[in-house]
């Protein structure tokens, strides 16, 4: 094991440590929601097929490429397809939202995602919303009280991955972190670990109660593996327009979550895109990765790129 596996295994140690309360209280819940709505496998894509979203950015003459990643995902995503990986080798600069491989970002991130004494998660919900977790989760749910919602989504979720057999640390995103680092390419953050804390550990009242409502009804209804499962066949697929579609109909459940939506994804767009127009600028070859859910849609990364006189093409 080199030192970028070894500080890699750390990180891990360390999140995991954060949410096996989360997965305790939630494995026989999980069990039944990946066995009792376990998704139909798509077809593979041919082999000529480029999977994944890859886009070609073009400045008069410069040129970059962003990919959209998955931020777990399974051994046999890789390789990737050979466009991806000639876009790859041409960089001498990989941009990525933030560097998870790094051990002390990491730790100094958990805290703001658990509340300190006597705060607790409780007082964050509405009563109703408080009632349904216990409904769900019963005694787990005292166990949850120093969990921020983000936290306990993240986790739930995670559990519901690893359990069709994804990896976190298969994640592409982290696939291209660990590359980068080992070819020596430069590796450079649009935003960071701290950053991205800062933003979901902040929530309001409202938001973190619809995301705990979100999360109770995708429980309820037995459709966390399913939604996983889209997600990742429209990746498969290069599909745009599907990623775009699962991310609209998540935001639209309630005015709650169109607001975390627009905060969690719309909101931190606009500074990706300024970062990677200021990367072409200084003629960087740039190779960007980011969540597949920033490059799909109406103010996507895609989108505001566009609109800011650049031609992006997506490449198949």
């Amino acid at each position: 094991m080199n030192v970028i596996q070894q500080l890699s295994a750390v990180f891990y140690k360390v999140l995991m440590s954060c949410i096996l309360i989360v997965l305790s209280c939630f494995s026989s819940l999980s069990h039944a929601q990946v066995t009792s709505d376990k998704p139909a496998q798509a077809k593979a894509p041919s082999a000529e097929a480029t999977r994944g979203l890859l886009f070609e950015i073009k400045s008069g003459p410069k040129t970059a490429y962003l990919f959209g990643s998955i931020h777990i995902a399974k051994a046999d995503f890789y390789p990737m397809s050979p466009k991806v990986e000639a876009a790859y080798m041409q960089a001498d600069t990989v941009a990525v939202e933030a560097d998870t491989s790094d051990p002390a970002a990491t730790q100094a991130m958990m805290p703001k995602l658990m509340y300190t004494a006597p705060d607790k998660l409780e007082k964050h919900l509405s009563a109703a919303t408080w009632n349904d977790f216990k409904a769900v989760f019963g005694p787990g749910a005292e166990q949850m009280q120093a969990l921020k919602p983000f936290m306990i989504s993240s986790a739930i979720a995670m559990q519901i991955g690893m359990q069709l057999g994804f990896d976190p640390m298969q994640g592409i995103d982290m696939h291209f972190i660990k590359r980068a680092k080992a070819d020596k390419k430069a590796l450079v953050e649009l935003e960071s670990l701290g950053f991205q804390a800062d933003i979901v550990s902040n929530l309001t009242d409202e938001e973190s109660d619809a995301l705990i409502a979100s999360l109770i009804d995708s429980i309820k209804k037995r459709e966390m593996a399913s939604e996983l499962q889209k997600i990742v066949d429209a990746w498969k697929a290069a599909d745009t327009e599907a990623v775009a579609k699962l991310f609209v109909d998540s935001a639209n459940k309630n005015p709650g979550s169109k607001r975390l939506m627009k905060m969690l994804m719309d909101d931190r767009n606009e500074g990706m895109v300024n970062k990677i127009n200021q990367m072409m600028k200084e003629d960087k070859k740039l190779f960007v990765v980011v969540g597949a859910g920033h490059l799909a849609g109406e103010k996507s990364v895609v989108d505001l790129l566009k609109k800011q006189g650049l031609e992006v093409q997506q490449i198949r």
